[in-house]
Formats: structure tokens, sequence, C-alpha cells
């Protein structure tokens, strides 16, 4: 076994051994670099110029027998600024302000002259009793109802009659009227002004049933006449002595159709 390996490695050996290698060639490569340094000088005015010298300078370079070849130093590109762009100066020329409305002055009169005159005193109310209760006798106006039995004469009044409905309501006098009473109204102007007791309420104008005589002359020339009371007012009647007659009243004078006519009365 151990001859064997030995056999083996001495083959591997003169096999590597006869294996032909490439040759190599060794080359020197000489890279000059020129690096120019610039110095600045501060000269002023006032200061000495140095004389031109001959002497030699200080420093020594080796002159080269190539010229040397001058590579680019690399410059990066500029980085971009962060720096925001100054605002542009505000204008120089103040805007026009808009003139305020102003409104005009209020014409004011002139004061008043102050018065001389001393104030005028306020009188205090003075009490007044209160009116004296109205009597229930009616007034005497030309108008009231005379007394007695006059039977026509110069007592006699001339004036319209017409008719009117009577429901129970009470008149002027404070009573209720129906139609079958013979009864009349009186007109204002003679009635003069409505009266009461002040403490019953009744009515206590003069005419209030006062009996009268009516006397109207058909167109025959038939002459009939009725009696009646003074019962109520007439505010409708313009005449000074006209009165307006219940349906019985209009009847006892043979009177059927209703109308306006004129007859005769007086105080009985």
């Amino acid at each position: 076994m151990k001859t064997s390996n030995v056999l083996v490695s001495a083959l591997f050996g003169s096999l590597v051994a006869a294996a032909p290698l490439a040759k190599r060639d060794y080359v020197t490569k000489t890279q000059l670099v020129v690096e120019t340094i610039v110095v600045y000088t501060t000269v002023w005015d006032n200061a000495p110029v140095a004389h031109a010298t001959s002497a030699p300078g200080l420093f020594y370079e080796k002159p080269s027998s190539k010229a040397a070849q001058h590579t680019p130093a690399y410059t990066p590109p500029a980085a971009p600024s962060s720096k925001v762009a100054p605002r542009p100066p505000p204008s120089s020329v103040a805007p026009v302000p808009t003139p305020a409305y102003t409104p005009p002055p209020r014409s004011q009169a002139p004061p008043a002259p102050p018065s001389s005159a001393a104030p005028v005193p306020v009188p205090s109310p003075v009490y007044s009793p209160p009116p004296a209760p109205v009597s229930s006798a009616a007034p005497a106006t030309s108008s009231a109802a005379p007394n007695g039995n006059y039977g026509g004469g110069a007592n006699k009044r001339h004036g319209d009659i017409t008719i009117y409905d009577n429901f129970g309501t009470e008149g002027a006098c404070g009573e209720k009227l129906t139609d079958d009473m013979p009864i009349v109204a009186l007109a204002k102007s003679a009635w003069g002004e409505s009266t009461h007791d002040i403490m019953t309420g009744k009515s206590t104008n003069p005419w209030c049933g006062k009996s009268i005589t009516i006397q109207y002359t058909h167109p025959s020339g038939e002459t009939k006449t009725t009696q009646a009371k003074i019962m109520d007012l007439c505010p409708g009647c313009t005449g000074a002595y006209d009165i307006d007659l219940s349906h019985a009243s209009w009847a006892a004078l043979g009177l059927t159709e209703i109308t306006r006519l004129q007859a005769d009365w007086w105080l009985n």
C-alpha cells in the first residue's frame, strides 16, 4: 500500500515538472505630477519698494526634459443654495388713502336767549264739589204742555200725522206700548228734553200722559175726531207739532191706508 502511494506521488511530481510555465516581464512606469503653488503678496502704497537683485533664488527645481502634462483637478458641482431669495424692497410710492365720507354738519338753530321773565307759578288744583242732582222738575220751555181743558181754539196745533208699530216695548214715558192702545208719539221739537226721576227712574217729561183730541177732515168733507194719550217720542217727525199715531188711534179716525196726512189736535 505504501509503495502505491509513493509511485503515485512520483508520477504527479514528474507531471508538474514537465508542465511549461509562462514568462513574465518587469516594467517600471514613472508618473510625474506637477503642483502649482500660488503665492499672494500684499503691496502697500507707502511701503518701500524692494530693489532688484541678481542673487539667485533660494530654491532649486530640477528641469524636466519632458513637458509635464497638466491633469485638470476634479471640481464637484455646486450644491443648490438653500437660501431663499430676498423679497423685493417695498415700493417707495405710498398708496393713496381712500377719503372717508364725512357728513355735512347739521344746521343748528341759534340758542334762544334766556328769558328774563319770572316763571309762571302753576296754580294748585282747587277742590270742586260734585254737581247737585238733577231736579225732577221739567225745565221751563216753550214746548211745555199747558194745563187745563182748552178744547181747541187758540191752542189748536196743526201738523202731519203718521202711523207706527208698537210691539210691547217701553216708550219714552217708560211704559210698554202695543198697537191696540190709543196713544201717540210727539215730535222732538215739541217734546223738549227727556227728564227722569233720579229715585224711581220714571220719565218726568210734562207731556207724558197728556190727553189730546185729534181731528181729521176726509177729502169727502167728513170730519172724524178721537182722543189719545201722549206716551212716546217721535224722533223722525220734522214738524214742530207732528204726531205719530198707534194703529188703534189711526183706525179711530176712519183711516186704513198707511200714508202721511195732516190733522189738528189740542189738549183736553
